[in-house]
């Protein structure tokens, strides 16, 4: 007699409520729901589900950052829903294959309701700079913070930079943010030709959250 497998019925991106979604954040537990059936009046159906989720990675190949497995055994006229959980990892579209022994019965490469995983906004907020460009310098100082939660973002490497118009800015100085987000750099001084000083600050970015630049501050030289 020949096997009777489990046929594959629908599925879908869900959140840890079990509602359907297109997007997320990077770290955030998700899921690929997976529903397959027999249809079957009188036979018992069994078979190997395998679930694949990849990367998109746009100019190179993509790659399979998950891979689950799954014995189905199904009652006649019975349907079970499978949960794989995910996290991603880096800011990418993410899209997953479906096979019932081995053969490919779903892609969602070129479906719309793929998944999008984003990094988190934040807020770099610079304070107006204090003290003198002369002994014992400026000081600069703000705070990056969850553009949501409104929180402080600890250990986040702060720039200090000058802009300027016909060459690329100056990066003046280094800081790295604490517990509640905030940041400082005292004793800044600057050496150049002109007579203005437009300071700002940027956060290049990690992999929890998207880069961020904050309001410019315009001193005067003379």
């Amino acid at each position: 007699m020949k096997e009777i497998l489990p046929q594959y019925k629908s599925s879908r991106w869900v959140n840890s409520s079990g509602e359907s979604i297109s997007k997320c954040l990077v770290y955030e537990n998700v899921s690929v729901e997976v529903v397959v059936e027999n249809l079957r009046r009188k036979q018992q159906a069994i078979g190997l589900v395998k679930v694949l989720i990849c990367k998109d990675n746009k100019f190179m190949p993509d790659v399979v950052v998950k891979q689950f497995k799954h014995v189905s055994t199904l009652q006649p006229l019975s349907t079970e829903k499978i949960i794989v959980p995910f996290k991603p990892l880096q800011e990418s579209y993410y899209y997953y294959k479906i096979f019932i022994e081995g053969k490919e019965v779903y892609s969602q490469r070129e479906d719309s309701s793929r998944l999008y995983a984003s990094r988190r906004e934040c807020i770099l907020i610079l304070e107006k700079p204090s003290g003198e460009l002369k002994n014992p310098g400026l000081t600069v100082a703000g705070r990056l913070i969850d553009a949501i939660t409104g929180e402080g973002i600890e250990g986040a490497k702060i720039g200090i930079y000058d802009a300027r118009v016909l060459r690329s800015d100056e990066l003046l100085a280094y800081s790295v943010t604490l517990k509640d987000g905030s940041f400082s750099v005292d004793g800044l001084r600057a050496f150049k030709l002109g007579s203005k000083l437009k300071v700002y600050a940027k956060f290049d970015g990690d992999d929890l959250y998207k880069p961020s630049i904050s309001n410019h501050y315009i001193i005067n030289l003379s």
